[in-house]
């Protein structure tokens, strides 16, 4: 994933000039991804699970528009901010766990319940998006939308998150140690460190140059953060891995597998929640077609960085590339002037491709094997057992 960036990258940088590499761009670049990035993520952990969410771009559309009604003096109450948003995001919640239980305790498949969800939600936001509500001036969501943190605070921010990356990556060691398991030693350990901090400072100096690190770039970096640590540092990371890699075989262990998928539904209505707050603050209000596509680019991001469709398989750090890579695509289309329909063309060969790259390169066919021992004038492989059937 990080060499197909670089290449889209280098691509792009040749076709728009010197804007591309600027502050404004990476500020954008970062902006425009927050959404459904968020999505990803939390998909990310759904699709570990076995399971599949076909309805947060909906869902995401729905807690948008509730908070955006409730906040709207006109067509609603006019509540504030404070009121407002944590109402709309229990919302979410609650939407999210509603799917995960009839998964879990009635045995409908996700792809079912969450595709029947995807319309359902979309009609609701349809209704409450009527009179294409707007968020009022004047509250802390439209600074979350359209307002940058300071110059000096970034450097501060970058190294809050340098400080934070140690600790996990120290207590990451400290327990693959404990299980007798291969871990990177201290010398490596600050290697990554020191990459990341001199990455992340460059990147604030640029985005310096323009306004700063965009709000809402900063709450997606935090629920990435928090995601990682729940994926890899949790009981309840570790089962959902369990029951996406062998579902019967977890309960058997006496994981409670039911419990599990509904908290992990829940989950992904909450971030399903904080998306579309986040994309309410960026629009200052709701729309009809908000949220459309994005359950797409959330699957869409989610296996271009790694996570497999079976199950028990993924990262958090992986889906942020697969983000990156796609946000990239959308960004660098757009400054080129694509066309729309050709932008959606481009869109789906990137994901085959970004996706058959990655899985070539990991494990590839038996075919591509005969060729580079061809190639190489070796004596050529022989099939499996699951290949010869």
């Amino acid at each position: 994933m990080i060499l197909i960036l670089a290449v889209m990258w280098i691509f792009f940088r040749l076709q728009v000039g010197d804007f591309y590499f600027s502050g404004e761009s990476i500020a954008k670049l970062s902006r425009d991804m927050v959404s459904w990035t968020i999505l990803a993520a939390g998909m990310t952990l759904v699709i570990i699970s076995g399971n599949i969410d076909l309805s947060v771009g909906s869902l995401l559309s729905v807690v948008a528009a509730s908070a955006a009604l409730m906040m709207n003096p006109e067509y609603g109450p006019g509540w504030s901010a404070n009121v407002a948003v944590p109402i709309a995001l229990s919302i979410g919640t609650a939407l999210g766990l509603l799917q995960g239980t009839l998964v879990a305790y009635f045995r409908i498949p996700s792809f079912i319940v969450t595709l029947g969800g995807l319309f359902i939600f979309r009609g609701i936001t349809q209704k409450i998006s009527e009179f294409d509500p707007r968020v009022p001036a004047g509250n802390w969501v439209v600074s979350l939308g359209f307002d940058y943190v300071p110059h000096e605070t970034a450097y501060l921010v970058i190294a809050a998150f340098v400080l934070l990356l140690a600790v996990v990556l120290i207590i990451s060691r400290r327990n693959r140690l404990q299980m007798n398991l291969p871990s990177w030693n201290i010398p490596a350990l600050t290697g990554i460190l020191f990459v990341a901090a001199a990455v992340l400072a460059l990147l604030v100096m640029k985005m310096n140059e323009y306004k700063g690190i965009p709000n809402q770039t900063v709450v997606m970096v935090i629920v990435l953060i928090v995601l990682h640590v729940i994926s890899k540092q949790t009981t309840f990371g570790r089962h959902l891995y369990a029951i996406g890699g062998n579902t019967e075989a977890a309960r058997i262990s006496g994981i409670k597998v039911e419990r599990k998928v509904v908290a992990v539904f829940a989950l992904m209505g909450f971030l399903a929640g904080v998306a579309g707050i986040v994309w309410m603050a960026q629009n200052q209000g709701s729309t009809k077609n908000g949220g459309q596509y994005y359950e797409l680019y959330a699957i869409a991001a989610a296996i271009i960085g790694g996570t497999s469709l079976m199950g028990g398989r993924g990262t958090i750090f992986g889906t942020f590339l697969g983000g990156l890579v796609m946000a990239t695509v959308i960004q660098g289309m757009d400054y080129t002037n694509l066309e729309n329909w050709l932008q959606l063309v481009v869109r789906g060969s990137v994901l085959v491709l970004a996706v058959g790259l990655d899985i070539m390169a990991k494990n590839p066919p038996l075919w591509a094997r005969r060729l580079q021992h061809k190639v190489w004038k070796q004596s050529p492989p022989t099939p499996s057992t699951a290949e010869k059937h």
